[in-house]
């Protein structure tokens, strides 16, 4: 296992189709970690969380994208991530152990659709937002889908993940590799490299433990038969960092209204806590603080 996470950036040239490839193995295992999470909520948290990194090469300085999956009628519930150019990622899962629940896709996701919701943003400032149905069990399914319905850029992202038996270090490996058409790229062509990419030995390709340059050449090899036709750079490594403060949490805190917090103070034997729902990091606070 690499020691550090990476992200590789490009374009397959002659098809215009542009890419980027991640490995999130330290970024997922911290996510897992603060959220407890079991297996099977760990593989599904771990592809919302590189879905987002993957996605980070599209945002320029200061801007963000928040990410919420939705899936009301299933045990999962939903899963929101935040990622910035910098590739700082964050995310947080509504239910952690669904080992005990029935392990159907259609009793995690739920029987009827859920939705995925996209906004990006920048210094606070929505710059746009959208919403499209979420149907594959399958969070960066998903958001490929998203892109490609929302704003009409045919998007196909996938996520492979494996695990260790060591609960300090519950993931193995985790990656993920993003394509999206240009324009002027041949949809066709396009079609057929995304089949490729969800076949089981795509997956077993991502998991591979090579050299980072060779495996990326391997990967796009494998879809477009071809290793003479990328152009790449590295981008932005991503790492789960939580953006939250003593700040925020304070004005958080007093929207509640003068008479909300009197009676917080008045149940709360030591000063009141609150806690960041993405890191967990405790905030507490004196009653003059507030």
């Amino acid at each position: 296992m690499n020691e550090t996470d990476f992200l590789i950036r490009g374009m397959l040239q002659k098809e215009n189709i542009r890419f980027s490839f991640a490995d999130t193995t330290c970024t997922v295992t911290k996510g897992v970690k603060i959220h407890d999470t079991d297996p099977v909520a760990s593989k599904i948290f771990a592809e919302a969380l590189t879905s987002a990194a993957l996605l980070s090469p599209l945002l320029e300085t200061s801007e963000k994208y928040s990410i919420r999956w939705d899936y009301p009628h299933g045990e999962l519930q939903g899963i929101i991530a935040d990622v910035n150019a910098s590739n700082d990622v964050r995310g947080l899962i509504k239910q952690a152990y669904l080992m005990d629940k029935p392990h159907s896709e259609d009793d995690i996701f739920g029987k009827q659709d859920g939705f995925i919701a996209i906004t990006k943003s920048k210094d606070g400032k929505i710059l746009n937002s959208g919403k499209s149905r979420a149907g594959l069990a399958n969070p960066a399914g998903d958001a490929g889908f998203f892109f490609s319905v929302s704003d009409q850029i045919e998007t196909e992202i996938v996520v492979a993940v494996s695990f260790n038996a060591d609960p300090l270090k519950p993931i193995k490996r985790c990656c993920g590799l993003m394509l999206q058409a240009m324009p002027n790229c041949d949809l066709n062509l396009l079609e057929t490299y995304r089949n490729r990419m969800n076949l089981d030995e795509f997956r077993d390709l991502l998991l591979l433990e090579i050299p980072i340059e060779k495996q990326l050449w391997t990967l796009l090899e494998f879809i477009s038969r071809e290793k003479d036709n990328i152009v790449y750079e590295f981008g932005a490594s991503p790492g789960f960092t939580c953006s939250c403060s003593k700040a925020k949490m304070k004005q958080a805190l007093t929207t509640l209204g003068k008479d909300e917090l009197e009676k917080i103070f008045q149940e709360s034997d030591t000063s009141p806590k609150i806690s960041c729902q993405f890191c967990h990091k405790q905030y507490s606070f004196k009653k003059s603080e507030l």
